[in-house]
C-alpha cells in the first residue's frame, strides 16, 4: 500500500546537471503504510476505496493523441484547491477520490496520453484532457504519477507538467524506492545511498526525473509499491512479508 503527502514545499536550488546528486531534502518514503491514503498535516486520516478499473486502464500515462478530440479542456478559472493529475491511472484515481473528500468544491483534471479512458475518468469525477492542451492558467496542486515506460523523455514530460503549476500548493512526483542502492531488503530512508548514475538505465531515468522535479521546487515521493484488491503487488513486495488484516 502507499501513502501520499501533499505538503507545500519551499523552492529548491537548481542542480547544474541531470547527473548531479539528489538532495535528501523533500524526499518522502512511506514503504510500510497499511492502507492507501493521503497524509495531510493536522487532518484526520481516512481510508479510501474505488471501483475496479478495466485491465487496460491501470496505467494511464502522459502523451499525445492525433485522432481523439478532447472531452474536456482546462478551466478558464482555477480554484484554490483545484488539482491536476498527470497520469490518472490506479494511483491517480485514488488520489482524486481522497482529494475530493477533503475538498468537495474542487475541480480535478486528469492529463492522459490518449482519450481511450476519458469516459471512465468522467464517471469518477475527473475532467480529462490530453497532453498539449493549452491553458492560460496554472494549478496550485499538481501530481505527476505517469510511468516512464511510455515516453522517450521522462524528465522533459515532468518539466512540461510543471509549466502547469502555479508554484503554490505542491508539485508532487511519485518516484520509486528502486533508486536506493540497497538489495538486501534493509531499511532505507531519504539519507540512504542511491544507485550511481550509469549502472542501470532504468534507474537513471528516475534519478534524472527526480532532478527535474527538484529544479522546479517540487516534492519527490518514493513509493515502495502499490497493492490494492484489483492489482497485484509489485515484484519487490512479493519477496517481503506484508502484514495483512482479515475480517
Amino acid at each position: 500500500m502507499v501513502a501520499v503527502s501533499f505538503a507545500p514545499a519551499p523552492k529548491v536550488p537548481k542542480f547544474p546537471s541531470s547527473t548531479s546528486p539528489i538532495s535528501p531534502r523533500k524526499v518522502h518514503v512511506f514503504p510500510n503504510s497499511p492502507n492507501p491514503r493521503i497524509l495531510r498535516p493536522k487532518e484526520e486520516r481516512a481510508f479510501v476505496s474505488m471501483p475496479p478499473l478495466s485491465s487496460s486502464s491501470s496505467s494511464t500515462a502522459l502523451g499525445m493523441s492525433n485522432s481523439a478530440e478532447l472531452k474536456a479542456a482546462f478551466p478558464s478559472v482555477v480554484g484554490l484547491n483545484d488539482l491536476l493529475i498527470v497520469g490518472p491511472g490506479v494511483l491517480g484515481r485514488i488520489v482524486a477520490e481522497k482529494w475530493r473528500q477533503d475538498h468537495p468544491d474542487c475541480q480535478i483534471y486528469g492529463q492522459t496520453m490518449t482519450s481511450d479512458h476519458h469516459d471512465e475518468l468522467i464517471e469518477v469525477g475527473i475532467n480529462p484532457c490530453l497532453r498539449g492542451t493549452k491553458t492560460d492558467n496554472q494549478f496550485p496542486y499538481v501530481i505527476f504519477c505517469a510511468p516512464p515506460s511510455r515516453t522517450a523523455d521522462y524528465p522533459g514530460d515532468i518539466r512540461l507538467a510543471a509549466s502547469n503549476w502555479s508554484g503554490e500548493g505542491s508539485f508532487l512526483f511519485t518516484s520509486s524506492t528502486s533508486v536506493y542502492d540497497c538489495s538486501n531488503n534493509g531499511l532505507c530512508n531519504e539519507d540512504s545511498p542511491l544507485v550511481p548514475i550509469g549502472r542501470n538505465p532504468r534507474i537513471d531515468v528516475l534519478l534524472k526525473a527526480e532532478n527535474a522535479v527538484l529544479e522546479v521546487g517540487g516534492t519527490i515521493l518514493r513509493l515502495a509499491g502499490l497493492y490494492i484488491s484489483f492489482k497485484y503487488a509489485s515484484p519487490k513486495l512479493k519477496h517481503t512479508e506484508v502484514p495483512m488484516s482479515i475480517g
